[in-house]
């Protein structure tokens, strides 16, 4: 056989046989790495996601554990004010945040405030009178309703029994109409390291699925929460939401569905590898768990990708490599032919050119001319390519060197400006360091103000105690005042029984001044009466004289009221006597009998008119006595009024005084948290010390990678000196 058939052969089997394994080892090491790379990607995407959750629900956690610590207080407050003031405090956390459904609270029978048989069935209670409001959002509004069901309930009894933190299990809610999915977010209360009661925020968590839903790490690619029991939050399949995971996941685990549930139970990390029994598609899952506030049980989120997708770069590799090895399979095969062919060119040729290539000048300018047509200039052909080729590698290398010193050079500049801003960091935190020991002076500041506070409030509490003891003096002297009018109103009453006499006096006079008119027509008629008519007109003087006595006692009496009556009194006093010296006149003058009796008619009917006017002044008089007695019992039921005013005004300032002690204790808190903020400062500026340590050792690391890169320079130019020596042209 021919030495050309020969290398031929050689040549081909060996290219052959290379080309084969090359591919077969890139495809399968291919395959692996990015088989690994795949499941990677997938689990770190399932742990970013995991953590994007886990931070979401978070939020609302802190907002349960704040309120828990909150109500965990409770034994500072008054507990008349107990239930009102967290009924604010739950109301304004649903009212605040859009995405918090409802916010509850369970206690113990008489845990809060020892008054549940006070409180039975009343707004936020049962017939138990416990504590168990829950506020929740219905048609726009916040309205509040007893919780139901909650003695066997796990959301209460969990905490409640073990003191540890649980989210429950996601379930389908209607809120107005519209099935929304929900979870709560429970913490247990606790007083002297004893569970009391639970509170729990409602939130919806439907922004989950939005949150699954982003995820795609690769074409085709699926991904699903579950709960630690199995229920699915989350999927990519909308239907299955707030089902087992049991009953849904056949169709994707296949045979690993009882290792998949359990790892999910469990919390563990788990992968598998599955073709979908409906849709064919071979798959791998991966799911990791994450945990969400101090939950026992995490949370799992799993990410499935299909495996054709994940293979498609091997694929694609496998035909590159097919199509590159049948070319240089081909490539090959000629060469073999043309080596074959020129194998027979003198070696000399080959000898002298490679001597000089090696221990001369490193011309590479040189070519190998061979007339013969054997295989040896089949050789020198392809010595001269080869040659030639060397030549075009040698010139890309100068180039290349040349384009490395460059990069080598604008790496040193980097590396300068890089040292410059660390050099600006390591001045940041210096300022840091500065500003951070403001702070604490500030703190300082801020103690010393909060201390002033507390003295302010002591001042404030003695002033308080002095308003009360002018309250109790006031509600003293409104005691007096009222017994005083008491006193005005019996007087009042006492007045009515003489003014009622008075009245009837009057009306006795009257009658006896007819009486006399009468007397004296007839004394007219029968003019031989006329002694009669004297002891007669004695009679009424001596009578009148006495009623006029009567009326001034009356008219002193009734004190203010009765000076009108009393000048009425001096009128008839003032008559009488007229009435006495008339008589008398009579008895000495018998002749002027006529004009006498008929200045007596006429002064009789005047004294008859005055006993009218002093009938209506006594009705008048009896009107404004009962209008003041009316007015001095309204009074006072006004001063009883103003009395049940001052006591609940002393009642209020008892409060005033205890919200002062209240705020005193919030106060000296203050100071200690302000004390604590201190110390968190001293720790920030100690950590700013250490920080610029290593910034200043960041600095030190960039002028080491800069030196390198000056070494790095300078290999450079060693290697530009070293391929010069070749001659390319």
């Amino acid at each position: 056989m021919k030495i050309s058939a020969k290398l031929m052969i050689i040549i081909l089997a060996l290219a052959f046989t290379g080309i084969l394994t090359l591919i077969a080892v890139t495809v399968s090491f291919s395959k692996i790495e990015i088989e690994e790379l795949s499941y990677t990607n997938a689990r770190n995407l399932a742990q970013e996601h995991g953590r994007d959750v886990q931070n979401w629900i978070e939020l609302y956690m802190n907002a349960s554990r704040t309120i828990a610590q909150i109500m965990e207080q409770f034994e500072e407050l008054d507990p008349a004010v107990r239930r009102s003031t967290f009924d604010i405090m739950l109301r304004g956390v649903v009212e605040a945040n859009d995405e918090i459904l409802g916010v509850w609270s369970i206690w113990e029978p008489n845990a809060l405030d020892g008054m549940d048989d006070v409180y039975v069935d009343t707004i936020g209670t049962d017939s138990s009178g416990r504590y168990i409001p829950w506020w929740v959002k219905s048609n726009g509004n916040i309205i509040v309703q007893a919780c139901v069901e909650y003695e066997d309930a796990d959301y209460y009894q969990y905490p409640l029994s073990t003191g540890n933190e649980m989210v429950t299990d996601p379930t389908y809610w209607d809120i107005d109409g519209k099935p929304t999915l929900m979870a709560d977010l429970v913490i247990p209360i606790k007083n002297r390291g004893k569970v009391v009661g639970t509170v729990g925020i409602d939130i919806a968590i439907s922004i989950i699925q939005s949150k699954i839903s982003a995820i795609k790490p690769y074409e085709g690619s699926i991904a699903a929460v579950f709960s630690n029991e199995g229920t699915v939050v989350a999927h990519f399949d909308p239907n299955r939401i707030a089902q087992p995971m049991r009953e849904t996941e056949e169709a994707e685990a296949g045979s690993h569905l009882n290792d998949y549930v359990q790892a999910v139970l469990k919390g563990e990390v788990y992968f598998f590898r599955n073709k979908n029994a409906v849709s064919n598609v071979d798959m791998f899952f991966t799911s990791v768990p994450f945990t969400i506030g101090k939950i026992t049980n995490p949370w799992s989120l799993v990410i499935g990708v299909p495996i054709e997708v994940v293979m498609e770069p091997v694929y694609n590799i496998l035909t590159v490599c097919s199509i590159i090895g049948l070319g240089i399979v081909i490539a090959v095969e000629f060469a073999a032919f043309f080596i074959s062919r020129s194998v027979s060119r003198p070696i000399n040729s080959f000898a002298f050119i490679l001597k000089d290539i090696s221990e001369g000048e490193g011309d590479l300018t040189k070519t190998i001319t061979i007339t013969t047509q054997d295989e040896i200039r089949d050789l020198a052909h392809y010595f001269n390519l080869t040659i030639s080729k060397i030549k075009d590698l040698v010139s890309a290398i100068k180039q290349e060197a040349i384009a490395l010193s460059q990069t080598g050079t604008n790496l040193a500049s980097n590396m300068a400006e890089t040292s410059h801003s660390i050099n600006k960091i390591t001045a940041n935190i210096q300022s840091i360091k500065t500003q951070t020991n403001k702070q604490q002076t500030s703190v300082k500041v801020t103690s010393s103000a909060m201390e002033q506070v507390v003295e302010n409030i002591e001042t404030l509490n003695s002033q308080i105690e002095k308003q009360a003891e002018c309250v109790r003096q006031s509600s003293s002297a409104i005691e007096e005042m009222l017994a005083n009018i008491q006193s005005v109103t019996q007087s009042l009453v006492q007045n009515e029984d003489n003014i009622t006499k008075l009245d009837h006096a009057a009306e006795v006079g009257q009658t006896g001044l007819q009486e006399v008119s009468a007397d004296i027509y007839e004394i007219a008629a029968e003019s031989a009466g006329l002694l009669e008519i004297n002891t007669v007109m004695q009679s009424i003087a001596s009578q009148t004289n006495l009623l006029s006595m009567n009326a001034a006692i009356e008219a002193a009496h009734a004190g203010e009221a009765g000076k009108g009556f009393a000048v009425v009194a001096d009128e008839i006093r003032k008559l009488a006597e007229s009435s006495g010296e008339q008589s008398k006149t009579i008895s000495k003058v018998l002749k002027k009998i006529k004009g006498s009796i008929d200045k007596i008619t006429k002064s009789t009917e005047a004294v008859l008119l005055r006993f009218e006017a002093i009938s209506d002044g006594v009705r008048k008089v009896t009107e404004q006595e009962t209008n003041v007695r009316t007015a001095m019992e309204e009074q006072g039921v006004g001063s009883k009024n103003i009395l049940e005013a001052i006591s609940g005004l002393y009642e209020i300032t008892g409060n005033v005084t205890q919200g002062a002690h209240m705020i005193e204790g919030r106060s000296r808190e203050a100071i200690k948290e302000s004390q604590t903020l201190k110390r968190i400062t001293e720790e920030i500026s100690g950590d700013m010390k250490e920080i610029a340590a290593g910034a200043e050792q960041i600095d030190g690391a960039v002028n080491e990678v800069n030196d390198i890169s000056g070494e790095n320079k300078k290999q450079i130019e060693a290697l530009m000196e070293e391929v010069s020596r070749f001659k390319v042209a």
